[in-house]
């Protein structure tokens, strides 16, 4: 950076985390009857995190500045279900959880933001499994609601281009609910897809990096997810099966978070800009198994590989990738 007739360079920051922890769970299950389970959970996390970060210019024009600080966290997260089962194969499921990340330390940020605060969240979920026509159809649905609070997001850096460190951007919330269907109309032959909608929005007086982000789209959750595809398998008179599964699977639009822009009048902030379009990409799985063998190819095709004109984050399509496994069974 500039600093009168010579160049001055900021080296920041020098930083040295140690992060020690532990966690228990346990999970207890009470059958009330055939047809109704409660489940309680309950998991317990201890942690200890330790930054040392230290900043200083070249040449040394300024005191070295240093944070070193010490953090412990300890937190309780239960864990309720109800399970009803009207066959041994269907059920309906109510699930309540709490979810946590927990307070950490940013090697590289602004002054004032080199720690961030714990994120805590309420899961809420219930669904249905269900099975028709002797297991031939199959359908299962879920809806589920989050409530956070102090969520965790990245935030860039002003100072640095292209580079983010995490804040707490205050309550949140993400609703939606998923639909699976599948179908065997012939043994060797299986149809099924699926559908999710997804609701993300910052709460009221949601702050990301100064800026009011209320009402705004989660970065990175999409509106609405959607797969299908067909699987078959056939078996030889060399006793060989082959089998082949191919998928499509779509991805609704995303919001990625604001961009801002040092300039004469300070930080200028461009808001949430969307990417203008889903994306979707081919899953294509092929193979042949024996009693003694097994090979399998694999092909992940994306269909829109451009990058993401948000200014927030680039982001490619899905990578163009292809893969093969064999085993032998003695």
């Amino acid at each position: 950076m500039p600093f009168g007739p010579f160049p001055v360079d900021e080296h920041s920051p020098e930083a040295q985390l140690d992060d020690h922890g532990i966690g228990i769970y346990g999970r207890a299950t009470l059958t009330v009857n055939r047809s109704l389970d409660a489940i309680v959970g309950l998991r317990g996390d201890f942690e200890t995190k330790k930054a040392v970060m230290s900043s200083h210019l070249v040449p040394l024009l300024a005191f070295r500045t240093v944070v070193d600080t010490e953090r412990d966290f300890n937190d309780v997260s239960p864990q309720f279900t109800v399970a009803h089962y009207t066959t041994p194969t269907d059920h309906l499921l109510w699930n309540r959880r709490t979810g946590i990340q927990s307070r950490g330390f940013n090697p590289a940020s602004p002054p004032g933001t080199e720690a961030y605060d714990q994120e805590h969240s309420w899961n809420y979920e219930g669904g249905a499994k269900t099975s028709w026509l002797a297991e031939r159809l199959v359908f299962n649905a879920a809806a589920f609601f989050i409530d956070w609070n102090d969520l965790q997001v990245n935030v860039p850096n002003p100072q640095v281009p292209a580079q983010f460190y995490i804040g707490n951007a205050g309550n949140a919330t993400s609703k939606g609910f998923e639909v699976e269907l599948s179908a065997l109309p012939r043994r060797d032959l299986d149809i099924f897809g699926g559908f999710g909608y997804t609701n993300a929005r910052f709460g009221d007086g949601s702050v990301s990096g100064g800026v009011n982000v209320s009402g705004n789209q989660i970065a990175g959750a999409p509106d609405f997810t959607g797969n299908a595809g067909v699987q078959h398998r056939g078996r030889s008179r060399s006793s060989t099966t082959a089998f082949g599964r191919a998928e499509i699977v779509v991805y609704g639009s995303r919001q990625f978070g604001r961009c801002e822009h040092a300039g004469t009048g300070g930080v200028f902030d461009r808001q949430f800009s969307r990417w203008r379009a889903g994306r979707s990409h081919l899953r294509r799985r092929d193979g042949s198994e024996t009693r003694s063998t097994r090979s399998t190819c694999r092909l992940r095709s994306a269909h829109d590989p451009r990058l993401a004109p948000s200014g927030f984050i680039g982001e490619s399509g899905a990578p163009r990738t292809f893969g093969v496994r064999a085993g032998v069974t003695f």
